[in-house]
Order: C-alpha cells, then sequence, then structure tokens
C-alpha cells in the first residue's frame, strides 16, 4: 500500500519532502519531527539511516548521522525508528536513503523486507551504481520497494535512458555536481537542467542537494520535477536548536518544544511553495 500511495502522489502533485536522520537528534525527537512534517503538511518524508562515511552528503547531513550514531542509533534501532514513524504517520510515504555497506552487512533481501515491513516505500543506495544494481532491484521488487536511481548534472542522455528504464520508483536528480549542502547564487542552470531531465524520464523526476528556500522549491516542481526533496538546511536548523538549548537549563519537554517549533518555522515556507505550484497544475 505504501509503495501504490506513493506512486499516486507523485502522478496526483507536486511534493516538497523533508530529509531527515533516524534517530537525530535523538530517537524519539525522530519521530516527533516525523510527525511535525505531516502537521506541517509534508505528505511523503525521506529518512535516512545514519552511517560513519555518508560520501553523497555535505557538513550538515554529516552533522546529523554523527548526531544519531552518538545516541547509539544502530541499523537495527533505525528500523525501529521506520516502524514507529510508520505507525505514528500510517498514511505517508517513507522513502529511504541508505548507504550501501548498512545494506551489504544485513543482505539485500533482508535489509529490504525489514524496510518494507516497516513501512519503507522505495529505497535509493547513493553509492551502488546501475552496473551493480541488479541484486537490489531484484530485491526491491521481492520486498514491494520502489528501486530509485541517482543521477547528476554530467550523466550522459545514453545512461540517463538505461538508469530510467531501471528505477522503479523514481529518479533522483542530485541538483548540483558535488555534496549535499545549502547553495546560493544563480538558479536558471538548475531549472534548466530539471525542464530538460524531465523531459527524457518515464519516471517521476525527483531533484535534491542544495534547495532551502520556497522559490527554489517552486521553480523546481514548475520545472516539471514532481518531488522536491530539503535535507541539509532542515538538519541545521535541528542542530542549531539542540545546541542552543543543551547549554541552558531547560527541562526537556522546552527543549523539544523549541526544537519542533524552529523545524516548523522553516518547513512550513516550503510546503506553502509546493502548495502553490499544486494549484497551478
Amino acid at each position: 500500500m505504501s509503495r501504490s500511495l506513493l506512486r499516486r502522489l507523485l502522478r496526483d502533485a507536486p511534493q516538497v519532502s523533508p530529509f531527515l536522520v533516524l534517530g537525530d537528534p535523538t530517537p524519539e525527537l525522530s519521530v516527533e519531527l516525523a510527525k511535525t512534517s505531516v502537521f506541517c503538511g509534508a505528505r511523503m518524508i525521506e529518512l535516512g539511516f545514519p552511517y560513519g562515511d555518508p560520501v553523497a552528503d555535505g557538513p550538515a547531513i554529516q552533522r546529523a548521522d554523527m548526531r544519531a550514531l552518538g545516541n547509539g542509533t544502530s541499523t537495527s534501532q533505525a528500523m525501529v525508528i521506520l516502524g514507529r514513524i510508520r505507525d505514528a504517520c500510517p498514511k505517508t510515504p517513507l522513502n529511504l536513503l541508505v548507504y550501501a555497506n548498512l545494506v551489504h552487512a544485513r543482505g539485500f533481501d533482508r535489509f529490504c523486507k525489514e524496510a518494507a515491513d516497516g513501512g519503507a516505500s522505495s529505497l535509493l543506495v547513493p553509492d551502488v551504481c546501475l552496473e551493480e544494481s541488479a541484486p537490489l532491484k531484484k530485491a526491491c521488487q521481492k520486498a514491494g520497494l520502489g528501486h530509485v536511481q541517482l543521477i547528476g548534472p554530467l550523466t550522459p542522455p545514453e545512461r540517463l535512458k538505461r538508469i530510467d528504464a531501471a528505477a522503479t520508483g523514481f529518479i533522483y536528480l542530485v541538483a548540483h555536481q558535488g555534496v549535499t549542502g545549502v547553495r546560493g547564487g544563480n538558479f536558471d542552470d538548475v531549472e534548466a537542467l530539471v525542464a530538460a531531465t524531465a523531459r527524457q524520464l518515464r519516471n517521476p523526476l525527483c531533484v535534491g542537494f542544495g534547495l532551502s528556500k520556497p522559490e527554489q522549491i517552486r521553480r523546481v516542481l514548475a520545472a516539471g520535477a514532481r518531488l522536491a526533496v530539503v535535507g541539509s538546511h532542515l538538519a541545521d536548523v535541528i542542530g542549531e536548536s539542540a545546541e542552543s538549548t543543551e547549554s541552558t537549563e531547560s527541562t526537556e519537554s522546552r527543549r523539544r518544544d523549541h526544537l519542533l517549533a524552529a523545524y516548523s518555522q522553516a518547513l512550513e515556507p516550503l510546503v506553502t511553495a509546493a502548495s502553490q505550484e499544486e494549484r497551478k497544475t
């Protein structure tokens, strides 16, 4: 049901998705952040399993990984948190980003089955390339997960066509060459890249890496993306809130309320931007 809901939402309206690291800043608050995302209007969430060497991620997500690992969030514990988020947000597709070592360590079949049982809709493993992805795709299909493939600004058309044919969930376009992180500057090239890429795909197009502003969300969705993912910007908000309250004598409930309020304030304008594009379609 989760995968079919993902497909329907991507087909029916453009979406914005927050990216959260499971266990950041704590397992309990990780669940609360997911619930807050839905309360703010997000209709799907991307979730990362914390990993010590996240090669596709920049400093903000790396710090989020370290916070989660520092409080003991293992792969097994991340699966438990995933299940808790599914129970709290049963009508929300949960798209996973997990590095290959964590999947290999468990075995493709076992990992995909546990992820699907935990409520995941799709799986992206960014460091498994197209030429090595057949066993992972098979395991995803067996478990009922969408198999997401990654492309970048330099992916040539012929390879893009083969990646599109291999994917069963959506295509994740890295908006900027390099790692995740908030970026400014001229956005025209990104908008043109999204439009050119969307025209070539049979799968829905997701765009991530560097998105942080409502105007960026509006532009990538207007250009043809069906999903815009925001990660580093929100990870910075989570980290800054956690750090600012750790040094005070605030109670646990006040620290929680401060974090969720700061997160909501950052996410709501992005969801509003996606809703504005939805009304145009």
